[in-house]
């Protein structure tokens, strides 16, 4: 049967914009072995691409937006979910201010930055373009990433966007970023997407590798769901088992195939 494995980025693969050289050649066998290998993420589009071609990486399709966005492997969009317009802008509007924040805005094409209070760049989106909030109008938004580095402050923000705009969004953890995203995206909801969709009719056995808190819901779209040593207890919990890297788990499998 042929097999698919769902990786995540950041803390999976992704760690200071870098994928180890274990990891690339196993995903490289992975492929070249007649499996899919597909990027699921909180990242844009652009975000993706900006850190997977320098890496070297590839892949037959991606999940984005944390699941609003599937492309294939060559970064085209296949089908995409979009905020209610002007709802970026008012979220946007809402969080200006806010102290030790970074706010971002993301069209399928641009990742733009909107208000910066903490004034320090993460490796988890480091290419953005600047934007003011009048000028949002003018644009499309998928989702609206945010950095926020305060526990309790992260927690007041994700009870007032969905307090307030709970129908229309989305809100996903990951390390110390928010995503809001349009309702109805999940990272599961997009691996089952692409299942339904472009490889509807194949019979695929499915794996998830993941490390957050936003992986939960690819992990129980999966056949098999593996966590990393340093996953949070919730999202361990929720795995068959744990893998010291993408590499340990695709030989692993691959090995299996050979017994």
């Amino acid at each position: 049967m042929r097999k698919l494995i769902a990786t995540d980025l950041d803390g999976t693969i992704l760690f200071n914009r870098r994928v180890g050289a274990e990891d690339l050649a196993a995903m490289d066998r992975w492929r070249a072995a007649g499996h899919l290998l597909v990027v699921d993420t909180g990242k844009s589009v652009f975000a993706t691409r900006d850190t997977m071609e320098p890496c070297g990486v590839t892949f037959d399709y991606a999940v984005t937006f944390t699941g609003a966005v599937i492309t294939d492997g060559d970064y085209q969009p296949l089908s995409a979910r979009y905020l209610p317009e002007g709802l970026a802008q008012e979220i946007v509007a809402r969080l200006v201010d806010v102290p030790q924040i970074t706010v971002f805005a993301t069209t399928i094409e641009t990742d733009y930055i909107l208000a910066d209070t903490l004034h320090e760049v993460s490796p988890i989106l480091q290419v953005f373009v600047p934007m003011n909030v009048e000028s949002m109008a003018a644009h499309r938004f998928i989702g609206v990433p945010m950095r926020v580095v305060d526990d309790a402050e992260r927690d007041r923000i994700v009870d007032d966007l969905l307090g307030r705009y709970g129908s229309q969004i989305e809100v996903y953890r990951n390390q110390e970023f928010l995503d809001v995203v349009p309702a109805g995206s999940s990272k599961g909801g997009g691996l089952a997407d692409l299942l339904a969709g472009p490889l509807a009719g194949q019979k695929i056995e499915t794996w998830s590798i993941g490390d957050s808190w936003n992986d939960l819901s690819m992990h129980e779209a999966a056949d098999h769901a593996v966590a990393l040593p340093w996953s949070p207890p919730e999202v361990t919990a929720a795995c068959e088992l744990t893998t010291p890297s993408i590499a340990a788990l695709i030989d692993s499998i691959l090995a299996e195939e050979d017994s």
